[in-house]
């Protein structure tokens, strides 16, 4: 047999084949985690550096408005296309390791990527620094984006529900799914609170700038627990997979030899 091909078995929940790693798997899998982790890494690394040079109010400015400093020009930008490769890459990496991915999931991986991109390379509107047509832009890939990503979640979630092996990841991403929703419904909240002149006061108890930077810090979160679920569904097969429910009385009965 081919070991460069994946073996495969039936999944008892979803009744289809699902992919049993391989060394050749592995091997073909691995520089897409890499890659992933070092995009997504260095770019909040440089998201934290803006945060420390620019001498704006984190719980206050939002963060669209950290592209006009003077302190680290374009810091922003470079920080979100990061993100935006590495989420690209992390859809390669679960493609190479075998996870049933559906449409579903492919676009919303694209619009959680094109979104932060296209906010990367058109600004927030900005006095005369940036037109009103690239904060349209802007604003609506931001949407975009924030919308995506709790989705995508459960779309994983759902393709790789009963996969043996991955039990504990999939407990671990249904967390950071969860947390995602939570942190988007706080975020929507902050600035539905902020638009609304009856409600301004309530602005200083939940402040945008501050639910934005936790629905964001959750979002990377909810990456990497993405990552590590493809790590872990490449990783050759070294031990026995936790027994399906399915399948567990029958492993349980003692056999005879006559």
């Amino acid at each position: 047999m081919d070991e460069s091909l994946p073996m495969t078995f039936m999944s008892p929940s979803q009744g289809q084949a699902t992919p049993v790693p391989t060394t050749a798997v592995s091997a073909r899998t691995q520089p897409w985690l890499v890659m992933s982790a070092a995009a997504i890494s260095w770019g909040v690394l440089a998201f934290v550096v803006l945060h420390l040079v620019s001498g704006r109010n984190p719980f206050q400015d939002a963060v669209s408005f950290y592209a006009f400093t003077d302190q680290a020009p374009g810091l922003l930008s470079v920080s979100i296309l990061l993100v935006a490769i590495g989420s690209a890459t992390t859809l390669a990496a679960l493609n190479s390791a075998g996870i049933p991915l559906s449409r579903t999931t492919r676009v919303l991986f694209g619009c959680w990527s094109g979104g932060l991109a296209l906010a990367a390379a058109f600004p927030v509107a900005y006095g005369e620094l940036s037109s009103a047509l690239s904060g349209e832009i802007h604003q609506y890939a931001c949407v975009a984006a924030f919308l995506s990503i709790p989705v995508l979640g459960f779309s994983l979630l759902k393709r790789t529900r009963g996969i043996p092996g991955l039990t504990r990841n999939h407990a671990a991403l249904t967390r950071w799914t969860r947390y995602s929703v939570a942190g988007l419904a706080l975020f929507g909240l902050s600035y539905l609170i902020a638009k609304v002149p009856a409600f301004s006061e309530l602005s200083t108890i939940l402040p945008v700038g501050l639910t934005q930077r936790i629905t964001l810090t959750v979002d990377i979160g909810l990456l990497y627990s993405t990552l590590h679920l493809a790590r872990r569904a490449s990783t050759p097969v070294t031990e026995p997979f936790e027994t399906a429910p399915e399948y567990a009385d029958f492993a349980a009965e003692p056999t005879s030899v006559r």
